[in-house]
């Protein structure tokens, strides 16, 4: 036995050395490769006089095809204000509109060129607070304005308490709140007796969460409506523009409210067709039967089949002459679009709301004695709600 181990290691004496010193080798070659590799300078390769420069900041717009270097040191100036929206704030193109009839000055008007410039975070900025605790308040120094806090002091849509701004839940239609307002539709059963007004129809089932789902609410205010609609599962869009309610959309967002700076003017809302179960307006400031009634045919075409329209506005509950020129030329223009008034009533504040509903099927458009409006034709629907 001892006669075969040494034989074998004789025949194989060399071969093992030849391994071993191959695999030091190795281990040496490895060793020098990682410290060089953790002292390179990339900058040595160049001569001192061409060196690569930092990027230096241009107020240019960047060309066509131009590839950005993410490791580049570019020195981003400051923007002026903390509240800068390029396309919202273009006060060049605004002051050049010849008109601001239709809303034309809340559009957006985006320069010819991309600002150069990082929009500061307001001084003391904090963590937002978690959900749901967000919805009832949030940091004042993430969004200090005050001006809204002041001027709806009366309405209760947002007060300042402390270091927090706090959200009642209150707003111009919502004398006794949003949630009570919120079932009041749900719920509503037209005690209209005994507020002399003509009964119409029950009110078809309206069940939050259930077969309403997706909903818009036009001139949101500070949202506080798709707030309280996130707790009965129902996802709704909230928009508003950027005007003398200053931050409100601001405050929506700091809130975890989905919600977006629009309006409803000269161009058409970036909704698909067919797309909301109920879109809601109280008090939202829109002229719906302003050029013939445009704008309800906006609403008509993001509105499902069978979709609801809740308005609460002061044409809906007021005898004066002006609200009640309003509510007929309402009734003309929903007439013809074959929208049925489904629910009018009063709550208990006072505050009057009607619901309309947009018919499930075209023949009631095909009856009709004038096709006024007309019908949209295939070619005009390719790409129409992100067209002007």
């Amino acid at each position: 036995m001892g006669i075969s181990i040494n034989r074998v290691l004789n025949e194989r004496k060399y071969p093992f050395i030849f391994t071993l010193l191959l695999l030091l080798i190795c281990v040496t070659i490895l060793l020098f490769t990682n410290k060089a590799t953790s002292t390179f300078d990339p900058t040595s390769f160049y001569p001192d006089d061409v060196k690569p420069q930092p990027l230096q900041h241009s107020s240019s717009s960047p060309l066509r095809g131009e590839t950005f270097l993410l490791d580049a040191n570019i020195h981003w100036k400051l923007c002026k204000t903390p509240d800068y929206i390029p396309c919202l704030d273009n006060m060049k193109a605004i002051k050049a509109l010849r008109s601001r009839r239709h809303m034309e000055h809340r559009e957006r008007h985006c320069p010819p060129s991309t600002p150069h410039c990082l929009v500061p975070l307001p001084i003391g900025y904090k963590l937002p607070l978690p959900w749901p605790k967000s919805r009832d308040m949030i940091w004042y120094d993430n969004v200090p304005h005050l001006k809204l806090v002041e001027y709806k002091k009366e309405q209760n849509w947002v007060v300042k308490s402390g270091d927090y701004l706090v959200f009642p839940g209150g707003g111009t239609q919502f004398k006794e709140g949003v949630n009570h307002y919120t079932k009041f539709i749900e719920k509503v059963d037209h005690h209209l007796a005994s507020h002399n007004l003509p009964k119409l129809y029950t009110l078809p089932a309206i069940q939050w969460g259930k077969n309403i789902r997706v909903v818009l609410d036009a001139g949101c205010g500070v949202a506080s409506f798709g707030g309280y609609l996130l707790d009965k599962n129902v996802i709704t869009m909230s928009f508003a523009p950027k005007d003398e309610h200053e931050a409100q959309i601001q405050f929506a967002l700091e809130r975890g409210i989905p919600a977006t700076l629009s309006v409803i003017g000269t161009q058409k809302l970036t909704f698909p067709d067919n797309g909301f179960d109920l879109i809601h307006c109280a008090r939202c400031r829109v002229h719906w039967d302003a050029d013939g009634g445009k704008p309800l045919f906006e609403l008509n075409r993001i509105l499902r089949p069978g979709g609801f329209f809740a308005w609460s506005a002061t044409p809906v509950y007021r005898d004066d002459e002006r609200d009640q020129k309003v509510w007929n030329a309402m009734v003309t223009v929903t007439k013809s679009m074959c929208w049925t008034v489904v629910a009018k009533t009063l709550d208990s504040s006072g505050i009057g709301l009607v619901i309309y509903q947009k018919p499930t099927s075209s023949s009631c458009y095909q009856e009709r004695k004038e096709s006024t409006p007309p019908l949209c034709e295939n070619k005009d629907r390719k790409n129409i709600s992100w067209r002007p």
